[in-house]
């Protein structure tokens, strides 16, 4: 809008800025945009954890008002969140996301075929 500052916006408005949608059609959201998207009462859905071929899980998320899967990226990054351990990961998902349903796990890597 005309004569409108940064400092007019809403706050809805520079949280809704975090959500990112990659040119290959993927889609992400920050820590903190998911954080104050459940502060406001929305709802995560569905939970993925995809382990990647160095051993590290990226959470993938589905979102009640939001078509589509999230990748949560990092706090101040467009880079993905991961954890090295699966159960820090499901701790997280409980304790910082308030999510208690069913969690998908996938894996990326690859076993060595035996000698």
């Amino acid at each position: 809008m005309a004569g409108e500052t940064q400092k007019d916006r809403s706050d809805d408005t520079a949280a809704d800025e975090a959500w990112i949608r990659a040119a290959g059609g993927e889609m992400a959201i920050r820590v903190r945009s998911l954080t104050s998207y459940l502060e406001k009462g929305g709802q995560v859905l569905a939970v993925r954890l995809i382990e990647d071929t160095e051993g590290l899980w990226s959470l993938w998320l589905r979102l009640a008002d939001r078509p589509g899967e999230f990748r949560l990226n990092m706090f101040h990054s467009d880079a993905p969140r991961t954890y090295k351990d699966v159960a820090l990961a499901i701790a997280s998902i409980r304790d910082d996301f308030r999510y208690y349903g069913e969690i998908t796990l996938a894996t990326e890597r690859r076993s060595s075929p035996a000698s």
